[in-house]
C-alpha cells in the first residue's frame, strides 16, 4: 500500500516519503480518532478490538483519543507508540489499572471534550471490585503557555509538566518529568 491510502477500518497510514537528499524516511503513523463520548456500541470485548485496530502501531491521533470500558484483563500496551493526539483525549469508564501512554508528548486540544477538557478522566472503577485505574504514566506530557498573560514574559522558558488532579474513590497517580 502507497503512503496516503486508507485502510478499509478508517484509519490512514503514512508510507515513506522522500528525505530532501533523496533517501527516504519512515512517516509517523497517523490514525483517525473519534467523536463517540461516552456512547458504546456492543461490550468490553469489541471495545478493547476496535480500539486495537484503530491504534495499534498509531503514532499521531488526528482527532480524539477516546478510551472507554476498556476491561482490567486486556493489554492495552499497543497505546504506548502514540505521540501525539490533536483532540482531546477522553478516559471513562474503565477498569484497567494503568495507561501505557508514556510516550504521549502532546495533546493539542484542536477540540475539547464537553467543550472545555484537553484530558478528562472519569470514572474510571468498579465500586464491586478492587479493579481501579491508579496510574497515568503521562511522563513524557508537557504543556505550553498559549499566549502572554499579563505580567508574563513573551518567551517562555521552554515546556511545563502538566499535573491532573482528579476525584476518585482509589488513590491515582499521574507520573509527569
Amino acid at each position: 500500500m502507497s503512503g496516503g491510502e486508507g485502510h478499509h477500518d478508517g484509519t490512514q497510514m503514512c508510507g515513506a516519503r522522500p528525505s530532501p537528499r533523496g533517501t527516504h524516511t519512515a512517516a509517523p503513523a497517523v490514525c483517525a480518532g473519534t467523536l463517540n463520548g461516552l456512547s458504546v456500541t456492543g461490550d468490553a470485548q469489541h471495545q478493547y478490538q476496535t480500539l486495537h485496530k484503530m491504534y495499534n502501531n498509531c503514532e499521531i491521533v488526528m482527532g480524539n483519543l477516546e478510551i472507554v470500558l476498556i476491561d482490567h484483563t486486556q493489554d492495552l500496551s499497543f497505546l504506548q507508540t502514540i505521540r501525539e493526539v490533536t483532540g482531546y483525549i477522553l478516559i471513562a469508564m474503565n477498569v484497567f489499572a494503568s495507561l501505557p501512554l508514556q510516550n504521549l508528548r502532546v495533546i493539542r486540544g484542536t477540540q475539547f471534550y464537553e467543550e472545555k477538557y484537553a484530558l478528562f478522566v472519569l470514572l474510571n472503577y468498579n465500586p464491586n471490585t478492587t479493579h481501579a485505574l491508579r496510574q497515568l504514566g503521562l511522563n513524557q506530557l508537557t504543556g505550553e503557555a498559549r499566549g502572554p498573560r499579563p505580567g508574563a514574559s513573551l518567551c517562555p522558558r521552554g515546556p511545563r509538566p502538566l499535573a491532573v488532579v482528579l476525584p476518585s474513590p482509589q488513590p491515582l497517580t499521574v507520573l509527569t518529568p
